[in-house]
């Protein structure tokens, strides 16, 4: 009897050693994996970059289009294009805007005037994520800067854009304090946890925000080429 009891037990704990395996497995495949780009980055990024960061099973990209007081990316048309024809199943744009930096204030001029930019080019993206971090003299006190998203953002929901917020805990709270006011749009956060997953909790819980869409876990990634890597589950 106690034999068979052991055998029994082993049963069901290799049988739960492997569901649990299975699942980790199937939890990983199914997981998407992209990358984002700067302004900069995406200047010497090839066609060829792009299709070895594909290859590598990279699927989707978040490309900015506007950085600061540099203003709109001029190689936004290029990049996007060379990110789809590589095969990737999702491209995005993202865009930096301060209210001190040159040529971004109203907030709602920039982005109306990018909106229509990338119309006209042919700019084939998904959806515009808002970065929100901090750079040496471009912000001003809390609610100001509360003020210049919505601005921003106003602009481009009126425009039809989709769009979401990118941030970490650290540099919302530096930007725009406890705000919960873009809660209602999905949250790209940052990370460098190394880890394609959303078991950090701690790190995404800001804002308002209870669940994440994306995560920026990592700033290096394959083929060679300067890009931070993404997870989307």
């Amino acid at each position: 009897v106690s034999t068979q009891s052991t055998g029994k037990s082993n049963t069901n704990m290799n049988f739960a050693t492997l569901t649990f395996i299975l699942t980790c497995l199937c939890t990983l495949s199914l997981a998407t994996l992209g990358v984002d780009m700067s302004q900069a980055q995406c200047a010497s990024a090839t066609l060829s970059d792009w299709q070895c960061i594909v290859k590598s099973g990279y699927t989707f990209a978040i490309i900015e289009a506007w950085d600061g007081g540099y203003g709109q990316n001029p190689n936004i048309a290029s990049c996007v294009a060379n990110a789809w024809a590589a095969g990737m199943n999702h491209v995005d744009v993202y865009v930096f805007i301060c209210p001190n930096c040159g040529g971004n204030n109203p907030a709602s001029s920039a982005i109306s005037g990018l909106i229509s930019s990338l119309s006209s080019q042919g700019v084939n993206y998904g959806m515009m994520w808002f970065d929100i971090e901090q750079c040496s003299g471009c912000w001003n006190d809390a609610a100001s800067n509360v003020a210049f998203i919505q601005d921003g953002v106003n602009a481009a929901v009126n425009a039809g854009v989709h769009i979401g917020m990118y941030s970490s805990e650290y540099e919302w709270s530096q930007t725009v304090g406890g705000s919960t006011a873009f809660n209602s749009y999905p949250l790209w956060y940052a990370h460098y946890d190394n880890n394609p997953s959303f078991s950090d909790s701690g790190a995404y819980q800001f804002g308002g925000w209870s669940r994440p869409a994306i995560k920026q876990y990592y700033d290096q990634g394959p083929c060679g080429v300067s890009v931070d890597v993404d997870y989307y589950p």
